[in-house]
């Protein structure tokens, strides 16, 4: 089964009224999270279909249909920012490509001063989605510019808050899954840790959540 296959099996049903703003957004996910984090099933693809059937069905029958498409989407992306358990039964599911290690402490960086700086002078990184597509990265301005395989793109502001550590804060984007994952605002915290051949090891952080994850960005 495939991530975005599961947005297909949201959009059911029918009714009524007005357009969710994202904080009810984000807290319908916060319930469905919950509900998925006191489930007691052990086969994933059941635990899905669950939670699709007590949960996302009943909300979406709440809407027109001209409404539920988008509704559908902010759910699925929102629910996949908001709660961990959500991604780690994505992967189960559907392994990504490179595998995700997520981490319940801060990981300590080891990178060295000389590598740091490397990556500090970066202009141009890249580093692979859950599909295996490579996302560009260019750096400018103090801004963080992704173009991805479809050529949509990302605009986010970057700052350096630690030695080690920059956030990113997020502008806009015309990509499907950023545009749904994140509002304007969000901010993500990332720390180097390592420098591999060709990679950088990062950790990422989502404030308010408990949960580092480590991720290879690569550079030319």
């Amino acid at each position: 089964m495939k991530k975005l296959a599961c947005i297909l099996l949201w959009i059911v049903c029918s009714h009524t009224v007005l357009s969710q703003t994202i904080t009810q957004i984000d807290s319908v996910s916060q319930s469905m999270c919950l509900y998925l984090n006191q489930m007691d099933i052990k086969n994933d693809t059941l635990a899905m279909n669950n939670l699709y059937n007590k949960k996302v069905i009943p909300y979406l029958n709440t809407f027109e249909a001209s409404k539920m498409n988008k509704v559908g989407q902010q759910v699925y992306y929102r629910l996949q920012r908001n709660c961990v358990a959500f991604r780690e039964l994505l992967d189960r599911i559907d392994p990504p490509k490179e595998s995700v290690s997520r981490l319940a402490y801060k990981p300590k960086s080891e990178v060295s001063d000389a590598d740091l700086q490397k990556l500090k002078n970066a202009k141009k990184l890249y580093y692979f989605e859950v599909s295996g597509d490579t996302t560009q990265v260019l750096i400018k301005d103090g801004k963080w510019l992704e173009t991805f395989a479809d050529n949509t793109y990302s605009n986010l502001d970057m700052n350096w808050i630690t030695n080690t550590e920059f956030e990113l804060v997020f502008n806009s984007s015309n990509n499907e899954t950023r545009s749904n994952f994140s509002v304007q605002g969000d901010t993500y915290i990332y720390q180097v840790l390592t420098k591999e051949n060709d990679y950088f090891v990062l950790s990422v952080n989502i404030p308010g959540q408990p949960i580092y994850e480590k991720l290879k960005i690569y550079h030319y």
